[in-house]
């Protein structure tokens, strides 16, 4: 059996027989040991491996010191590269980064130090951190480093720190603590940020916001955010006071097409409106809390849903504005235009039908004296006259309405005057209404004609009166109101001060907000056919703005009316009238009597009637004829009686010019309406006398007769006064 062994083969009997090759090496080795020193063949096997083992040492030596060599290389390499990046770091960092020892002196600053507050790192090392820091947060931050050296951990804080021009900026600052072997904080790792841009920014977007929420916090307008359903999202405290709810709360409750609107199908209108253009302006009705109604002006727009409240949908942003009262006014002030309108047109027509009235009522008179009382002829001049009678008075409420009737004011007591007319209201009104009256004693005085505040007072009362026609209450108070600008404001025609009012409110049936509109127009009336002339509240308006007051009314239906009259206070004490002097037994005199009078109808009705009672009577047609007789010597003239308005020279100016021809010439004024140049606002001057168309015979010629005589009087007391001091200057 042969054996694969290397240069080897086995016998079978086992015994190994090298092959000729290994022989061959053998005998090489042999040679070469025979070679050799005699020693080294004498050095046994462990010497040799003594030697080998040496020079394995020696080689893993060398092997590890190279390796070293590596590592020491690739050591340097790595912190060359940590170095460089940290300078990076350094020089890029927006941040701020120190290291500092827990006593708050600098080891290191970054470069962002010197770009952010200007101080190079000399300027820097040479000076101390807690220095340049706010004097009001030193010991803040003092107390944070503390922390940190108690705790071992720092924690975030902002502070102020000075930059090198002065400034301040602030800083967001974050720690961290480096300990030592032991353990003990040593050093903090600060990194700061300059967050003073933001601080700004959001100091002024606090400041912005705090300011747009003052705006819409106290904006005199309503504003209010709702999704399309109508409910609220945000709402604005004007809004809440317009509405009358208590609270936010319970307005955030309410619905706007449910609660507000009149009409739920309006708010959907409104919606349409506001989505579909980019802004739009809409009066609505809207209702308070209580159920009041409210005009609403509503500008809105539509706000999507990504800028809307209310998880994304879709909201109206709105702006409202009461416009109840603005809208009141405006009916108001369109009804006093039209009413002034009116009166202007009804004063001239007054004017011209004066005269046609003065006529056919003189004539009328005349006629009647001239025949036989019990003839038909009798009875129909009776009738000619009633009838002109009551045109008259027609006239003179125009007149009243149009603010053109000529005042004779006197200072007044108006608890006084109404409770004088007392009795005769309690006639006027009947037995199934009961008459309340509540006059405050502490009222003062006004400056009013005395016959024209008794018709105001008579009117409201015959209007109270139809009313209530089923009976009911009439009340007449007197009290003071004062009035400032917030009220005449919102009461057009008001006047800011001190007023005496008196109201007239009865129980009755009361007029809706449409009649209110039309109650002072002349010839308007609610009251039936042939039982009102529609003039008896004209008459009232016309006569309280004459005097210088101010009308406000009060009505509901079903609730009654109240008429609230303001004047204006006096301060002066009510003057005690005097006894007037007795009149003449007889009206006829013998003076001579100058009419002048423009209206040819009405001259010769005047020049009749004062001739049939013995005066001497001259006439003319107009001014410039007047004078032509009074510059004639031979003619004599006790009085004056003359148009006020004529074509060319004036009533006013033409008595001017007589009185300057003749001294001591009485003057009695005729108009049918009244004219500035003898009465400035309808109010006529002190020893002015007016004789008003249309008159009758008997007002005429007692007129004629009081102004005569009171000339006389007057002459009279002038020379006893004349004697007098000559007398005086006698016994001198």
């Amino acid at each position: 059996m042969l054996a694969a062994r290397a240069g080897r083969a086995e016998e079978p009997d086992g015994r190994v027989v090298k092959s000729k090759e290994a022989q061959e090496r053998a005998g090489r080795k042999r040679e070469e040991r025979e070679s050799l020193p005699a020693s080294f063949r004498r050095m046994e096997r462990r010497e040799w491996w003594l030697w080998g083992s040496a020079f394995a040492v020696v080689l893993l030596f060398d092997v590890y010191t190279v390796y070293q060599q590596l590592q020491i290389h690739r050591m340097r390499r790595e912190l060359f590269k940590r170095e460089e990046l940290f300078r990076l770091i350094n020089e890029n960092a927006a941040d701020m980064i120190a290291i500092v020892d827990m006593e708050g002196t600098r080891i290191y600053n970054s470069m962002a130090y010197q770009k952010i507050l200007g101080y190079s790192p000399e300027e820097l090392k040479s000076s101390s951190g807690i220095e340049q820091i706010h004097p009001d947060d030193r010991d803040h931050v003092k107390r944070a480093a503390e922390e940190a050296r108690k705790t071992g951990v720092g924690r975030p804080l902002e502070y102020r720190i000075q930059h090198k021009d002065g400034t301040w900026r602030v800083l967001e600052s974050t720690s961290s603590v480096v300990k030592n072997a032991e353990g003990k904080p040593e050093k903090l790792i600060i990194v700061n940020r300059d967050i003073s841009e933001r601080k700004r920014a959001s100091v002024a977007l606090s400041q912005s916001e705090a300011s747009f929420r003052s705006v819409i916090e106290n904006a005199p307008y309503g504003i209010y955010r709702a999704n399309a359903s109508g409910k609220f999202l945000r709402v604005n405290p004007a809004l809440q006071k317009m509405l009358g709810y208590e609270t936010q709360e319970e307005l955030f409750r309410a619905n706007l097409a449910a609660d507000i609107y009149r009409d739920p199908q309006e708010h959907r209108r409104a919606n349409d409106l506001f989505a579909g253009t980019k802004g739009f302006d809409v009066e609505v009705e809207w209702k308070r809390k209580n159920g009041i109604p409210l005009k609403a002006r509503c500008s809105g727009r539509l706000i999507e849903g990504e800028q809307g409240e209310g998880h994304g949908e879709a909201s109206f942003e709105v702006f409202v504005e009461d416009v109840t009262e603005k809208r009141v006014l405006e009916q108001q002030l369109h009804m006093a235009v039209k009413m002034e309108a009116v009166g202007r047109l009804s004063g001239g027509i007054a004017h011209d039908f004066n005269n046609l009235l003065g006529v056919i009522i003189g004539y009328a008179q005349v006629l009647k004296r001239k025949l036989k009382s019990g003839e038909d002829l009798f009875e129909y001049a009776e009738e000619i006259e009633k009838a002109g009678q009551r045109a008259a008075s027609l006239t003179r409420q125009l007149l009243a309405f149009s603010r053109q009737q000529v005042l004779a004011p006197a200072i007044l007591n108006l608890n006084a005057l109404i409770s004088d007319m007392g009795k005769m209201i309690h006639r006027l009104i009947g037995e199934d209404i009961e008459l309340v009256m509540k006059l405050d004693p502490a009222i003062g005085s006004v400056k009013a004609d005395h016959g024209q505040i008794e018709q105001v007072v008579m009117n409201l009362a015959v209007n109270a009166r139809d009313a209530m026609p089923k009976g009911g209450k009439l009340a007449l108070e007197t009290t003071t109101a004062t009035f400032d600008q917030a009220y005449t404001h919102l009461h057009p025609g008001s006047k800011v001060g001190c007023h005496v009012m008196f109201s007239v409110s009865d129980t009755g049936t009361g007029m809706s907000a449409e009649t209110l509109i039309h109650i002072f127009e002349p010839f308007f009336t609610t009251k039936e056919l042939g039982k009102g002339t529609g003039l008896g509240l004209a008459t009232v308006y016309g006569i309280v703005k004459q005097s210088g007051g101010y009308v406000w009314v009060d009505s509901e239906i079903g609730h009654g009316s109240s008429f609230k009259v303001y004047l204006p206070l006096i301060e002066e004490p009510v003057l005690v009238a005097e006894a007037a002097a007795p009149a003449s037994e007889s009206f006829r005199g013998s003076e001579t009597v100058l009419v002048v009078e423009d209206a040819e109808a009405l001259r010769k009705l005047s020049v009749t009637l004062l001739e049939q009672y013995g005066y001497r009577v001259l006439s003319a047609a107009n001014g410039a004829e007047a004078l032509e007789l009074a510059q004639k010597d031979n003619l004599s003239m006790d009085l004056l009686l003359t148009d006020v308005i004529m074509p060319g020279l004036g009533g006013h100016a033409l008595a001017q010019r007589l009185e300057a021809l003749r001294p001591g010439l009485s003057v009695l004024y005729m108009s049918g309406y009244t004219d500035s140049s003898i009465a400035q606002h309808g109010v006529l001057e002190a020893g002015i006398s007016l004789l008003h168309k249309p008159f009758t015979e008997e007002e005429l010629v007692r007129k004629i007769r009081e102004v005569l005589d009171a000339g006389k009087r007057s002459a009279s007391l002038a020379q006893d006064s004349v004697l007098a001091g000559k007398m005086t200057i006698d016994r001198r």
